[in-house]
């Protein structure tokens, strides 16, 4: 019969103590969650269970690719715990991409270009900008590379085009310049209200009186091309006009939903928006 050797029970807790003192030691020598990057910053914030950049940047009244520069931030994942630092605000005169030195307002999209859900390629894209549209601009990127503009739903949020100068060029208002080629103004709408998975209301600017428009529906992405057709619209005098459509069966339950009108004279305008009960601000 083989012999057993008994370990007294004082030798296996001081072992076990040993063990956990150094497992304490190789945690504390882990970096803390700090600031990655020795900005100027305004303050320290610790994120709480459900932020994100996006939320922090509204509380902060800046974009939210600005704390991800700050931080040395490549994506949007952040954890709760985690302190951010918060960079000091841009003077007003810093922001602006004009020879002149004047804030950029509008810019001109001089093809088909993307807008995508934040400032980099690797971002979803919303919609497209067609070339020849404008867009009303509300801040730049960190980085200068990326417009950011009122989003498709007529909301400020973090909606962004590029500002590479073959894509986009700053422009004046619609309607108020001479830099704003051809003599016809381009039709767009805003999104007003929405019924969830029943109705979609519309405000629309310059479009072009006495057109029939046809209104689709489609899936997001789509731009509503050859999406279902809802009804028609006659844009009578022109310019500006309220309507409210009914939102198709085949798309109830879609939690976005893309929206075009399109006339046979080759006139177009497209936007999109949450499937969700919502008014306008």
């Amino acid at each position: 019969m083989s012999a057993f050797r008994l370990i007294p029970l004082v030798s296996i807790v001081r072992r076990l103590g040993l063990a956990a003192l150094a497992l304490a030691l190789a945690v504390a020598a882990l970096p803390a969650a700090a600031p990655a990057a020795a900005a100027d910053c305004q303050a320290n914030y610790t994120v709480q269970r459900g932020d994100t950049l996006y939320k922090i940047g509204l509380k902060y009244n800046m974009t939210w690719d600005r704390i991800a520069q700050a931080n040395n931030l490549s994506g949007e994942k952040i954890y709760a715990g985690q302190v951010l630092c918060i960079p000091q605000p841009r003077s007003s005169s810093g922001n602006n991409g004009n020879s002149g030195g004047t804030e950029v307002k509008y810019i001109l999209a001089l093809t088909d270009v993307n807008i995508r859900k934040g400032a980099g390629v690797n971002f979803g894209v919303i919609t497209v900008l067609a070339g020849g549209q404008t867009a009303k601009v509300t801040g730049k990127s960190a980085d200068g590379k990326w417009w950011r503009v009122i989003c498709p739903d007529g909301t400020t949020g973090e909606c962004y085009v590029s500002a590479d100068a073959s894509l986009t060029q700053p422009t004046t208002a619609p309607g108020t310049g001479t830099s704003q080629p051809g003599p016809v103004k381009t039709p767009t709408f805003r999104i007003t209200a929405v019924v969830k998975d029943q109705t979609v209301s519309i405000q629309t600017a310059d479009f072009p009186a006495g057109q029939k428009f046809t209104v689709r529906m489609g899936k997001i992405g789509t731009q509503a091309v050859n999406g279902v057709a809802v009804t028609t619209t006659e844009s009578g005098q022109g310019g500006a006009f309220t309507a409210t459509y009914t939102i198709p069966a085949e798309l109830r339950g879609q939690s976005q939903i893309a929206i075009r009108l399109e006339s046979q004279a080759g006139y177009f305008s497209y936007n999109w928006f949450w499937n969700n009960t919502a008014a306008a601000n």
